[in-house]
């Protein structure tokens, strides 16, 4: 099957860790319960265009904090970007806007995923951290009540 005629009009183009840390503690947790908090936001940071295509970045934010009654085990920090285009004479700025948050952050979203496994492997946080899915809808409208 030939896929010429089924490319999307929006791609995803790149993607980078800008912000990564991740803080162990040492703490005797044996027994206690552990809550992690999960903190995600993302910012469209810029939208470009020339002749042909919309070009944008997404940035996608991901604060995790993991505590044992009162102890803090870990935090996480990662701030995931992504390069997204579309083209200029299929999408108005608006749709390429939409697409960036709804495709953008699902994209980002499971890259970010797979990273904080990996490094919380590594780390030797076991098990390692898996970051839940998303409601992307629900945090677009979270992100635009926060705006408002």
């Amino acid at each position: 099957m030939d896929l010429k005629n089924s490319i999307a009009d929006f791609q995803f183009i790149a993607n980078r860790v800008s912000n990564f840390a991740l803080e162990t503690k040492d703490v005797d947790q044996k027994g206690e319960k552990v809550k992690v908090n999960y903190d995600i936001d993302y910012n469209i940071v810029e939208v470009k265009e020339d002749e042909k295509l919309f070009v944008g970045k997404l940035e996608y934010i991901v604060v995790i904090k993991a505590k044992a009654k009162n102890k803090i085990l870990f935090n996480i920090k990662l701030n995931m970007e992504g390069i997204f285009a579309g083209i200029k004479n299929k999408l108005s700025q608006e749709d390429f806007k939409n697409m960036m948050e709804l495709n953008g952050i699902a994209t980002l979203s499971h890259l970010s995923r797979a990273y904080i496994i990996s490094a919380t492997s590594l780390a030797g946080i076991n098990p390692p951290v898996k970051l839940p899915m998303i409601n992307v809808h629900i945090l677009r409208e979270m992100k635009k009540k926060k705006e408002n």
